[in-house]
C-alpha cells in the first residue's frame, strides 16, 4: 500500500479515529525523546482546561524541552 492510498483511507475514518491516530503518530516521533513519556503522562493526567493545548502547540513545547 502507497502512501497515497494509506493517506485517502485514513482521510474515511471518523474524527475521534484521527485524533487518535494523530496521538500515535506523535508518539512514535518523540518515541526516543528523553523525558518525553512523563511529560506526556503529566500533560494527560491534566484536568484543568486552561492548561490544555493544541496539538500544535503540544508538538512545539515537546521539542523545546
Amino acid at each position: 500500500m502507497s502512501v497515497l492510498e494509506i493517506k485517502r483511507e485514513l482521510a474515511k475514518l471518523p474524527a475521534e479515529e484521527r485524533r487518535e491516530l494523530t496521538a500515535f503518530l506523535v508518539s512514535l516521533r518523540h518515541e526516543e525523546s528523553e523525558g518525553f513519556k512523563e511529560r506526556m503522562s503529566s500533560m494527560i493526567d491534566d484536568k484543568n482546561p486552561e492548561n490544555w493545548m493544541s496539538l500544535e502547540d503540544f508538538d512545539k513545547k515537546s521539542k523545546r524541552s
